[in-house]
């Protein structure tokens, strides 16, 4: 038995090596052989489609949300310097006087209109050229005793009449050099609106045409600020003149027709005047109101819904109020303050609200 095994050791190891390749003893890569694959066979069935009534879908829009807008605006300044030219003449004195009388009155609407002021008086004598009368020539908010330096300014030497009144004359030296940088200076502030007043029973006599100094008034604030200069007169009414209170006894008591001075109140959209009223307060009253630059009408930019509109004023909410706040007007699109409310001067506005649908 061992013999047997020992002769088929013997006679493996002395065959030659041999391949799949061409059959050749030794050449060639070897390459086991693989059985293919078997693949089941696919069953292809036609598509199934289901034929029942599919329901509508409804495509709505999103839910509408108001966009909100917010205006920020800034009040005036609520500035204004306001030139007295007072007439100095001896037939004026009652004027003069009832004209201090009503000052207080005057001075109060400007106070209510939050109005921060200088006022300045000059006469209509040439001799004066233009300067600013008084020991205090400035009349501001802080002045103690206002209505006293008034008086004092507006109280003129008897004797002292010019034979001709130059308003106009008077008014153009006091706002220009050399007066404006000599004795009055100070008086005119470049960021303020400047209101000229007239007070005289004749009419002006000063060389040039009425049209020029409405011209030379409405030029002093710059380009496009020519609404910030104004001339107001309060004198004889036109076209015959009139008598004031008590004075139609006297020979030359007549006050003349305020022809030149009313031309130019009326080009710079001034108030005019009689002479002849037994009180001024009417006519100072809306001299104040016409000075008065505080805005009380802010229009919005967009169209709000009106139940959504807030107003701050530096920051403080303020209430909707007709009496003492503010209200909304569709027909302006703007917010009013129509009541005892006015922003104060350089106040910032802010308004809020949403958007109206349309």
């Amino acid at each position: 038995m061992k013999l047997r095994l020992g002769l088929l050791l013997v006679a493996l190891l002395a065959a030659p090596g041999c391949d799949n390749v061409g059959g050749e003893v030794g050449r060639g890569e070897a390459v086991p052989s693989v059985a293919p694959p078997r693949v089941s066979p696919v069953e292809l069935l036609p598509p199934s489609v289901d034929r029942s009534v599919t329901r509508r879908v409804e495509v709505r829009d999103p839910p509408a949300i108001p966009a909100v807008q917010v205006d920020v605006q800034r009040q005036a300044d609520g500035i204004v310097d306001i030139l007295w030219v007072v007439d100095d003449s001896g037939s004026m004195a009652n004027q003069r006087q009832t004209l201090t009388d009503n000052f207080s009155r005057f001075l109060e609407e400007l106070l209510a209109l939050q109005v921060r002021f200088h006022m300045g008086v000059i006469s209509t004598n040439h001799n004066d050229r233009g300067t600013l009368r008084g020991t205090t020539k400035i009349i501001t908010n802080e002045t103690p005793n206002p209505r006293e330096i008034f008086l004092q300014n507006t109280t003129f030497p008897s004797g002292s009449r010019a034979r001709l009144e130059q308003g106009f004359r008077m008014m153009e030296l006091a706002l220009t050099e050399p007066n404006l940088s000599g004795p009055n200076a100070g008086f005119l502030r470049p960021n303020a609106a400047l209101a000229v007043i007239v007070v005289t029973d004749e009419d002006d006599s000063s060389y040039g045409d009425a049209n020029y100094y409405a011209r030379f008034l409405r030029s002093l604030k710059g380009p496009g600020n020519e609404n910030l200069s104004s001339l107001s007169v309060i004198g004889g009414t036109t076209p015959d003149g009139c008598f004031p209170p008590g004075e139609e006894v006297y020979y030359g008591g007549l006050a003349e027709p305020a022809f030149r001075y009313s031309t130019a109140a009326t080009k710079t959209g001034g108030i005019i005047g009689s002479i002849c009223d037994v009180s001024f307060e009417g006519t100072l009253v809306k001299i104040a109101q016409a000075l008065n630059t505080l805005r009380r009408v802010f229009p919005l930019s967009l169209k709000p819904d009106s139940a959504s509109l807030t107003v701050l004023v530096n920051g403080t909410q303020v209430p909707r109020d007709v009496v003492n706040g503010w209200q909304y007007r569709a027909d302006t699109q703007s917010v009013t303050f129509l009541g005892n409310y006015v922003p104060p001067p350089g106040a910032v506005l802010r308004f809020e609200y949403a958007i109206a649908l349309p």
